[in-house]
């Protein structure tokens, strides 16, 4: 079959849903296009210009990290939103089974839907990944209208509806007006051929580091910014002081207004030490970064390097208010309290025990291979419209 995946933006260095859905469906045998803008996205592009270069490309055909893609012009591009020229044409002129739209809330959504209308032709799959928690921008206003103008034109042409997650399908109910019976959720995976133990890499990257071999490293990775609440980890380490060999290592990037204000805090705590900064690196070269590293941590919001973080064999500690404690369901992880600084540094503490990082590591990568790798979540998403 030819599927074709569509969103606004796309940066398949950084490794995102889309790019991992559509590498596993070429090799489930499937001719795969991506049909995007000729730019980035501007919010991920401001934290990742190490990463991603220029922001606005020469619109065409190219092969992007193996995948084909089609960047199209841009007529116009607002806050959070962007009009690419001649979409319909070229979904026409690929003539797919499938089209696959990400995110629902979005102009080339409602055009696509208008096209499914006239045309018939293809399967179409709606996938939105938006939660009350990440709700947060000025459009947000503008879902009262969409409920009332677009959400039945987008129900009446899908052939399926899928959310990430209960909170995204508990979103889309209350806030597109989508009957839950018509939503699907299906959850974010990693890649766990990608993502796995390396002990060659480990090494050399400790050793990169400066690392000890007796050092417990609790990895963070992912944009720094301030919704993220790196700040309730450093007063984690603050009341972990005595425990010499623990080290927090940060990837990732972000404002540099935000990140001198947390390594501020981080000499302000006199912690420069059990701190470690390490730029953004390349989705593709993050599993070193994993296996160098003890534990994973997110004292907050959820993120798709939760899942890349467990396929390597890693525990993980996320928060209460993460949206995804389902991800320990595998007793692989510890839960924290929100917001809650003292909780944190007990759940780390516990996991400085070697004995519960290896049973619960172990688990983690069993929990990754029986359901959360892309090979599932991608044939999930044939089944759907099979």
């Amino acid at each position: 079959m030819r599927i074709i995946h569509v969103m606004d933006y796309f940066q398949p260095q950084l490794g995102y849903q889309e790019t991992f859905l559509a590498k596993e469906h070429m090799k489930m045998g499937h001719e795969v296009f991506v049909v995007t803008s000729n730019r980035y996205d501007p919010l991920i592009y401001s934290s990742n210009k190490t990463l991603l270069e220029r922001r606005i490309h020469e619109a065409g055909f190219f092969v992007e990290d193996g995948i084909n893609v089609w960047r199209l012009k841009t007529l116009f591009e607002l806050p959070y939103e962007i009009w690419m020229r001649g979409l319909e044409k070229k979904l026409s002129e690929l003539k797919p089974d499938i089209v696959i739209v990400h995110r629902i809330v979005k102009l080339e959504s409602v055009r696509i839907a208008w096209l499914k209308k006239r045309r018939g032709n293809f399967k179409l799959i709606y996938d939105d990944h938006m939660s009350f928690d990440n709700s947060t921008s000025i459009l947000r206003i503008l879902y009262p209208l969409f409920r009332w103008t677009f959400s039945r034109l987008i129900q009446g042409s899908a052939d399926a509806l899928v959310a990430v997650n209960d909170a995204a399908k508990d979103f889309m109910v209350k806030r597109y007006g989508i009957p839950p019976e018509l939503i699907t959720v299906i959850p974010l995976g990693a890649d766990d051929e990608l993502f796995r133990f390396d002990e060659v890499a480990r090494q050399q990257v400790r050793s990169q580091l400066n690392l000890n071999e007796s050092d417990v490293v609790f990895i963070y990775t992912g944009k720094i910014v301030p919704q993220k609440r790196l700040p309730l980890l450093i007063e984690a380490v603050t009341l972990l002081k005595s425990h010499d060999n623990l080290r927090v290592l940060l990837v990732g990037s972000g404002p540099t207004n935000h990140i001198e204000v947390i390594k501020q805090d981080i000499r302000n705590a006199k912690l420069d030490n059990n701190f470690i900064w390490h730029d953004a690196v390349p989705n593709r070269e993050l599993y070193k970064f994993y296996s160098a590293s003890d534990v994973a941590v997110w004292p907050r919001e959820a993120s798709i390097s939760q899942r890349e973080a467990m396929a390597c064999s890693l525990p993980i500690i996320i928060s209460e208010a993460s949206m995804v404690t389902d991800l320990v369901d595998y007793e692989n992880g510890l839960i924290c309290k929100e917001d809650d600084p003292s909780d944190l540094a007990r759940q780390m503490e516990r996991l400085l025990d070697p004995e519960l990082r290896r049973i619960m590591g172990q688990n983690s990568r069993r929990f990754v291979e029986e359901k959360l790798s892309w090979k599932v979540s991608a044939k999930r998403f044939i089944e759907l419209v099979s």
